[in-house]
């Protein structure tokens, strides 16, 4: 009888179904205010602080250009390309300054895995720490330079991947 209604075409019928189905719908997720498609991109400036109980000063240093969409192990595996490391069995660790530790260390459950976890939304100036190695300790300061970047315009063209934009320091 319900279904003959519908298809009768019945309005008061067909607008009390669709409330009724949209109040059982799963409510729409509210994110903050969303940048314009394509000027989401940060550029991150990268510095090899220290390593091997040595520090360096100044710091060498990397500018990475980077989405919202790539994963922390991304931009470790970016790092680790950028400053030539060829020794890429070790574990990692990027501390935020939430005190949020995104890596490789999966023992420990409040560690979040690096390679499922987006870098997301960044703030300009926002600093966070990135280590490889726990017996070398390469510990690196990362910083974000720019917020709502045009990749055309800092790099020419749009990357399929992140990647080293400048020399850095």
């Amino acid at each position: 009888m319900l279904v003959r209604r519908l298809r009768s075409g019945d309005p008061e019928l067909g607008d009390a179904v669709t409330q009724q189905l949209q109040s059982l719908a799963a409510p729409e997720k509210r994110a903050g205010p969303l940048l314009e498609p394509g000027k989401d991109w940060y550029i991150i400036r990268v510095e090899l602080t220290s390593g091997r109980a040595q520090e360096f000063k100044p710091p060498p240093g990397r500018d990475f250009l980077i989405s919202p969409r790539h994963t922390f192990r991304q931009l470790a595996e970016a790092i680790n390309a950028a400053f030539a490391r060829w020794d890429l069995g070790h574990l990692y660790v990027f501390r935020l300054a939430d005190g949020t530790r995104i890596g490789t260390a999966f023992k420990d459950p409040s560690e979040r895995e690096a390679a499922r976890t987006k870098i997301a939304k960044r703030i300009e100036g926002e600093v966070f720490d990135y280590e490889l190695d726990f017996g070398d300790s390469w510990d690196h300061r990362c910083t974000v330079l720019e917020t709502g970047v045009v990749p055309e315009d800092a790099y020419g063209v749009r990357p399929k991947g992140l990647l080293p934009c400048g020399a850095g320091t």
